[in-house]
């Protein structure tokens, strides 16, 4: 398959006979598919670990679907790249639409995950922008078809989404569904310890308990639910500050020692281990950190409102608080 022709598919230029060529790609063998698959991937992967694996202007059009955090800029493995060189397939997918094979790729999912102390912004094929934290887990389908647009998250992700009231937006997790018409909200859903909150900064989002059948919340701009247990509290939003993370920076305000703690694990991809009797006490009316700093900034400005050191293990990395 010409690569420009591809190209001119993504771009949305290529005329109807031009796209019947590359649907006909697509169904011609299993390995294209297959190959459709990982395209989806390196394309995201590439953005993660850094523009220079793909040409200038193949990195534009990436840069157009998919915009990265406070990333690293590491050159991704080599087959990526030269995967990534022959064609750029995964987010163009809109003009199957209209074709009746849509099915097929409608029950086709992809999965992304962000590591350890970094995220990710991207956008799907509906036009929904998404920001994933560190360590969240998405799991969508290639092309979106039926009565409703459904996704699935493990960790933490925000949504802009595309209003569409004819096909809900829904957001499946552990603990609980939820879906909305055409807003912008926050979902946070760590199953390993029973944490799950959602936070609506604007429409108007449906939150059903899986775990308790039966419970639901339509929560209203500025108030969110978090698992208590296996039931939901409702309540209005503390501060807006928890949802920095999208802009690169943690907010201190209001958080433990140990809060903290965890946040940077997540935020900077590092282990820290607690070796002192007493928790260190901090006491933070305002604050933020920027992630890109580094863990060491973070740790050096807690210290100067704080009494602790810290020092990092020699076999594995880890830093001890004590």
């Amino acid at each position: 398959m010409n690569p420009e022709l591809i190209y001119k598919y993504l771009e949305n230029t290529a005329t109807d006979a031009e796209t019947e060529q590359v649907l006909d790609w697509l169904d011609a063998d299993p390995a294209h598919v297959r190959e459709l698959d990982e395209l989806d991937k390196v394309m995201a992967a590439s953005v993660i670990y850094g523009p220079d694996v793909l040409s200038p202007a193949l990195a534009r059009k990436a840069a157009r679907r998919i915009s990265l955090g406070r990333i690293p800029l590491r050159r991704i493995v080599r087959y990526a790249a030269e995967l990534a060189a022959v064609a750029v397939v995964g987010v163009g997918l809109a003009r199957m639409l209209a074709d009746d094979r849509i099915g097929e790729w409608a029950r086709r999912t992809t999965a992304l995950e962000v590591p350890a102390g970094q995220y990710l912004s991207m956008e799907l094929q509906d036009g929904t922008k998404v920001w994933l934290n560190a360590g969240t887990r998405l799991e969508y389908p290639l092309v979106f078809a039926g009565g409703e647009r459904r996704v699935k998250v493990a960790g933490e992700a925000m949504f802009d989404v595309e209003h569409d009231p004819a096909h809900p937006f829904v957001v499946e997790t552990f603990a609980c569904d939820v879906e909305v018409l055409g807003t912008k909200f926050d979902v946070m859903a760590e199953e390993r310890e029973g944490l799950f909150s959602a936070a609506l900064l604007r429409g108007s989002v449906k939150v059903t308990n899986r775990l308790t059948p039966g419970e639901q919340f339509v929560l209203k701009p500025n108030e969110e639910v978090r698992l208590a247990g296996r039931r939901l509290n409702l309540n209005a939003i503390g501060s807006m500050d928890d949802y920095l993370w999208t802009e690169g920076m943690i907010s201190i305000k209001g958080l433990s020692f140990g809060e903290l703690m965890h946040k940077f694990e997540k935020s900077f991809g590092v282990k820290i281990r607690i070796d002192r009797n007493r928790m260190p006490e901090v006491d933070y009316n305002h604050g933020k950190i920027r992630i890109s700093d580094g863990v060491d900034s973070a740790l050096r400005l807690l210290q100067m409102a704080s009494d602790f050191t810290y020092t990092r293990s020699e076999d594995n990395g880890t830093i001890v608080i004590r």
